[in-house]
């Protein structure tokens, strides 16, 4: 089977809602036309759907190597490259103990891959209040309700940020 008709069979995967066929599909098409670029970046954005990092960022990857000139490929591959930062992140918050300060480059390295990665706005307002760092916490709370006015973790997150910090200031 040719790449387009390969291409073809993963939109009416995506459409059916089959994003694993979809990412079969795109896998068969580059095998199919492995220099076209354009299905390796459309297939990157199917296999992140799918939560396939790793295999769309290789996929992101391979289409900006084919095609340097093309700047959704490469929008496409720093917001998998943020995306990749913001798990790092995750999990470097989640341990016990939460190791903050060495998610907090992450995180700020993530948000200027995708300026509108709300979560990474969240989470670092989280590393900075681990940190006692209240000011920044509520920045970053502030910044996350700003891209995402829906955004209630958030909303709460920060409420909370700022009576800590009206706590602490109490005390000292």
């Amino acid at each position: 089977m040719d790449g387009e008709s390969c291409i073809q069979q993963a939109y009416e995967a995506i459409f059916r809602g089959d994003y694993e066929a979809a990412g079969a599909w795109f896998e068969r098409a580059v095998e199919a036309e492995p220099s076209n670029a354009s299905y390796y970046y459309r297939g990157s954005i199917t296999l992140a759907r799918s939560g396939k990092l790793h295999l769309a960022l290789e996929y992101a990857r391979r289409a900006v190597e084919l095609a340097p000139e093309e700047p959704a490929y490469w929008e496409q591959l720093r917001m998998l490259q943020a995306r990749r930062k913001i798990g790092e992140a995750r999990e470097l918050l989640s341990r016990h103990p939460a190791q903050s300060a060495m998610a907090v480059p992450l995180l700020q390295e993530a948000f200027h891959m995708d300026p509108l990665a709300a979560d990474a706005r969240l989470l670092l307002g989280i590393a900075y209040r681990m940190l006692g760092e209240y000011d920044k916490a509520i920045e970053s709370l502030q910044d996350a309700l700003q891209l995402n006015p829906q955004y209630e973790e958030a909303r709460k997150l920060l409420s909370v940020v700022r009576s800590e910090r009206r706590r602490k200031r109490r005390k000292t």
